[in-house]
């Protein structure tokens, strides 16, 4: 199944808090600060579309003369779950962040959320620190990191195109 990805803009940020409300229920971003990071042009987003659910969304921090991609936040709605939108999202940012000179894709997941860490494995990420008590419930974060040619080792066509 082809999964399309584009770049998300204001206007998606119903549907973006939709997917955030879905699939966290602590430690979600705002609805303000999703506005807020969506326009500030600091944060790119990224959108997945599913045939069932809201789809997925992905949050990619580029700074500028950084070469690490940091992932702020990525999250598929329930209802669009199991279907290759983490993968898509993943190998999509993987080629923004490559057209932008990063070498390396960061970001934080809690321990516990095994199947999230299976996805990052399978997409080339390993462990590269521990933040004990990162999380309100004081769950500690792992801090996972990935050569972007491991990340985007996919056929970008497999997915879409952004």
């Amino acid at each position: 199944m082809s999964v399309t990805v584009r770049q998300a803009g204001p206007q998606d940020i119903d549907r973006i808090d939709a997917i955030e409300a879905a699939s966290f229920s602590a430690d979600r971003f705002a609805r303000r600060n999703l506005r807020r990071m969506l326009i500030g042009g600091r944060t790119l987003f990224l959108l997945a579309d599913a045939p069932a659910g809201e789809g997925g969304y992905l949050a990619l921090s580029l700074r500028r003369g950084s070469q690490v991609a940091r992932i702020y936040s990525l999250a598929v709605d329930p209802g669009s779950r199991r279907q290759g939108l983490g993968e898509a999202l993943l190998a999509a940012a993987a080629q923004l962040a490559a057209a932008r000179a990063c070498r390396v894709m960061r970001l934080e997941v809690r321990a516990s959320n095994g199947a999230a860490i299976k996805l990052y494995e399978r997409r080339g990420f390993r462990l590269h620190d521990r933040r004990n008590a990162y999380y309100e419930d004081g769950e500690t974060a792992l801090v996972l990191e990935a050569p972007i040619g491991a990340v985007s080792r996919s056929d970008p066509t497999e997915h879409g195109r952004l």
